[in-house]
């Protein structure tokens, strides 16, 4: 049975990767940099959108994926 990462661990996975984020609240973030996804005790993640830093709470991020445009970037 395959399990899924703890989104902290996928988050810190994704640090220096353009992300899409979905949030509690049920909106999305697409297309922001995440620059950090927090270090204990601090339970904040840092991304950059729209050229402003903005700092989440790690409880808002329900799921985080690097959207395809930048996957093949990266290749």
């Amino acid at each position: 049975m395959e399990t899924t990462p703890h989104p902290t661990q996928k988050l810190k996975s994704l640090e220096g990767r353009y992300v899409s984020l979905a949030l509690a609240d049920g909106s999305r973030i697409d297309d922001v940099e995440l620059v950090s996804a927090g270090r204990p005790p601090l339970e904040t993640i840092w991304v950059v959108v729209s050229g402003m830093d903005t700092f989440l709470s790690v409880a808002q991020v329900v799921a985080a994926w690097e959207p395809v445009s930048h996957r093949n970037e990266a290749a």
